[in-house]
């Protein structure tokens, strides 16, 4: 090996390599497909997969990592029956201030109640969601305008006919739906003050990253203490109850201390019943990413297989080319080539034949990305490590499939080779 690592053995040993897979058009295409359908599927799996991470991930960040979410939860059976309720009505406003005052870590509280009424200006296909907010809630959640405000204090204590609405919601309505035009919710007229927007782009695409983030684009938000106004037909008895309670940490480092006292804080409150689940956006940040490292290392596993497949058949074919090639292995021994000079000119086939069908596998895999996103509607992305781990894998598997054959071809024994051909 004593040329092997310089710069023009290297380049003159590819050459010749190149030269010799030229001359053998239709095997070297065909030796690689195996290649190329392994790394189209390594880098289709991983694009697939690194677009659900994004999208997932995108969704639990517009949670927000510093929140702790209170969600009501209907309660069945006996725990759910007059006495049960009368005892633990559920999330209340009255739970709001407890929980501000739990802890010094708390920084600030949104609350908000979902109001089912009808809503004439909006066709049946829209869906809108319509959603009695507290000021404090844009800064909770994180939310954007596009223009105009959001509701402030002075809308919820004055019970104020302003609404803020969501970007689809704002376009289907075309000029009207511009801040200061007026749309109808259940019986009465409200303002339009401001359209907010959502603040992932990812998000927006498929309307939601996970199924507990809400689509700000389809929503109406209206003060809190408005909604005694509105025939709401599912709380017309309960004008305090609340869907939601986001409590707003300094850090994220505080959500894991603070989880503990508000849940005894509650359950004090609402006398041990589950009426609310807790949902924490950081445990679900990572505990998704935990899935998704075990997703994308059994989708990567998969098409290494597929690559090894491919890596067998061009260990194959160039022990099949051995055998044919015996007379030009016995000449070029002959005429002072030396045993690290065969086993580099297979080694360099071997890896020319893997890297060649890596690129194209990678084109196929770019195909394969965008004819599921754009047929299946699934999100996919593309990042370097799609792009670089399928094809170093496949120069690997071109060192290892050929490293047998040169090895072989290195050790044949010139006279032999010149006589058996």
């Amino acid at each position: 090996m004593r040329h092997f690592f310089q710069g023009r053995y290297l380049l003159e040993v590819f050459r010749i390599a190149f030269s010799s897979l030229l001359r053998h058009r239709m095997r070297s295409l065909l030796s690689v497909l195996g290649v190329v359908g392994g790394v189209a599927a390594v880098f289709a799996t991983l694009s697939i997969g690194e677009g659900a991470r994004r999208e997932v991930l995108a969704g639990i960040r517009s949670l927000g990592l510093e929140n702790i979410i209170l969600r009501r939860v209907s309660l069945s059976g006996s725990e759910g029956g007059e006495t049960g309720m009368a005892l633990a009505p559920g999330l209340q406003v009255a739970d709001v201030p407890i929980l501000l005052a739990s802890s010094r870590v708390v920084t600030h509280i949104a609350y908000l109640r979902e109001v089912i009424t009808d809503l004439p200006d909006f066709s049946s296909g829209t869906r809108p969601n319509l959603a009695a907010v507290s000021a404090s809630y844009r800064r909770v959640m994180g939310l954007n305008l596009k223009s105009g405000r959001f509701i402030s204090k002075n809308d919820e204590t004055l019970q104020k006919m302003v609404c803020v609405l969501g970007e689809t919601l704002a376009a289907e309505l075309g000029a009207r739906g511009r801040p200061g035009e007026h749309i109808r919710i259940g019986t009465q007229i409200f303002l339009i003050v401001g359209l907010v927007k959502n603040s992932s782009a990812e998000t927006r695409q498929r309307g939601s990253g996970v199924a507990l983030a809400r689509n700000v684009d389809t929503m109406i938000f209206i003060p809190f203490a408005t909604h005694v106004y509105l025939r709401d037909r599912a709380l017309m008895s309960d004008n305090s109850g609340l869907d939601e309670i986001i409590v707003r940490v300094g850090s994220e480092q505080n959500v894991e201390t603070l989880l503990p006292l508000i849940r005894r804080t509650m359950d004090i409150q609402h006398r041990g019943k589950q009426n609310y689940e807790l949902i924490v956006p950081r445990q679900l940040m990572q505990q998704a990413k935990k899935t998704q490292r075990i997703f994308n290392f059994i989708l990567a596993s998969i098409g290494g297989i597929s690559l090894i497949v491919g890596g067998i058949g061009i260990m194959n074919v160039l022990l099949a080319s051995i055998s044919e090639r015996t007379r030009e292995i016995g000449i070029r021994r002959a005429v002072g080539a030396g045993r690290e000079d065969i086993i580099a000119q297979f080694l360099a086939e071997a890896i020319l034949l893997t890297a060649s069908g890596g690129v194209i596998g990678i084109l196929a895999g770019l195909c394969c990305s965008w004819l599921i996103a754009h047929f299946a509607r699934w999100h996919v992305a593309v990042s370097p490590v799609t792009i670089l781990l399928p094809l170093l894998t496949s120069v690997v598997v071109g060192v290892c499939a050929g490293l047998y054959p040169a090895i072989k071809a290195g050790r044949m024994d010139p006279i032999q080779a010149l006589r058996s051909a």
